[in-house]
């Protein structure tokens, strides 16, 4: 997979792996997300999005995937992003 186009979008601290596996279930219901282990064993995406656990810096990353997404959608999914997380 090419990553040069995939962007951070949000960085969420955790606890450790299962406060992140909780998040990362719960980010994966909210966007229609299934499993990808391509890039990651612990990471959910969709067409558009991503999220995984880094556990090095013990936080659950968000990321665009699509190198066709714009900044406009960006900031529309980052002012939509639910507070909960």
């Amino acid at each position: 997979m090419d990553t040069k186009h995939i962007r951070e979008l949000k960085r969420i601290p955790v606890s450790g792996e299962e406060e992140a596996f909780q998040l990362i279930t719960r980010l994966s219901q909210h966007y229609n997300m299934h499993q990808d282990a391509h890039r990651h064993q612990f990471l959910v995406s969709n067409d558009l999005y991503s999220a995984y656990y880094d556990a090095e810096e013990n936080v659950v990353k968000m990321e665009s995937i699509n190198p066709e997404t714009t900044i406009e959608q960006i900031e529309e999914f980052l002012m939509g992003f639910p507070t909960l997380f």
